[in-house]
């Protein structure tokens, strides 16, 4: 077994227990309908409320059609701790699933960052539909390590696009390119509710320009992909005072894990792509006040 297939099957079971057995096989009888119709657009309207529009089929996300609605464990784990007073950052917005998800959540205000024009267009459009265009900033510029322009290939599937760092010419668009940390202190941001991080296997290189600010603790919530890149990250970021975890929606618990190869060994409670962080300052301050910790083993 391939490991798509394997990681299409973890989908699976995983969305069967988050929604039930008929609802997905309603919702899988839904994307065959999409891909046998090809139509060029697509839009999916989540049991939660969100409503989301995708180029099909390049921007198609096939689990939100299937399950209807979001089943990633730290979408459960932000609708618990989340505050009216909350700024949250979006790396890697792509056509707006978390991006809309963080906008509904009661929150101050959403700052999404996307280089892709296609996947901007999409996200502008999303933000319409759910009518939360005032409590989003978009920005369309791509975030790593250096400040300056690189060429953003474009890939069959969006979603997987990254920056190009190779002087070989390529198809796709050349795009602006900062820190983190730069963006921010433009935006007088000093501090973040949530910062969120996924962008294609190139996060190394987004908290490699955003460890100043994490080294102050600066990110209350971290939500990272977990990919080759972002693993000898983990240790790195608790060394700054970051402790991490992996929610579990059926008990309401965060599991905490040790380091990067508790990340790949631990018998996860629910199937992630995310690793959730939580600085050690907001945890005082009552962040996981009324959430239960699993403590880590050993």
């Amino acid at each position: 077994m391939t490991a798509q297939v394997r990681n299409a099957v973890t989908k699976l079971f995983w969305g069967v227990r988050a929604v039930g057995p008929s609802r997905t096989l309603v919702g899988l009888m839904r994307l065959a309908v999409l891909r046998v119709r090809a139509r060029p657009e697509g839009v999916v309207r989540l049991r939660s409320g969100p409503i989301l529009g995708f180029a099909n089929p390049s921007q198609l996300v096939p689990t939100l059609v299937v399950f209807g609605d979001y089943i990633d464990p730290e979408m459960a784990f932000l609708r618990r701790v989340s505050r009216a007073d909350w700024v949250v950052v979006d790396v890697g917005a792509a056509i707006g699933q978390f991006t809309v998800f963080a906008a509904k959540l009661p929150v101050a205000h959403v700052h999404a960052f996307e280089p892709s024009g296609d996947n901007v267009r999409t996200l502008e459009a999303n933000l319409d539909r759910n009518g939360i265009t005032s409590r989003v900033s978009v920005h369309q510029i791509a975030v790593s390590d250096c400040t300056g322009r690189m060429l953003f290939p474009t890939a069959q599937n969006p979603f997987l696009s990254r920056l190009d760092r190779s002087e070989r010419p390529g198809a796709g668009a050349t795009v602006d390119v900062r820190t983190l940390g730069e963006v921010l202190e433009d935006l007088g941001l000093d501090r973040v509710s949530c910062l969120k991080i996924n962008v294609a296997g190139f996060e190394a290189e987004v908290l490699a320009g955003a460890e100043p600010f994490l080294a102050r603790q600066s990110a209350d919530v971290l939500i990272i992909l977990i990919s080759e890149g972002s693993l000898p990250w983990f240790a790195k970021i608790a060394s700054h005072g970051y402790r991490f975890f992996f929610f579990a929606p059926p008990t309401g618990r965060l599991h905490e894990v040790w380091d990067v190869d508790d990340v790949l060994r631990h018998e996860r409670p629910w199937p992630a792509r995310h690793l959730i962080g939580a600085s050690r300052a907001a945890i005082d301050r009552g962040l996981l006040d009324g959430v239960e910790t699993v403590p880590r083993r050993g």
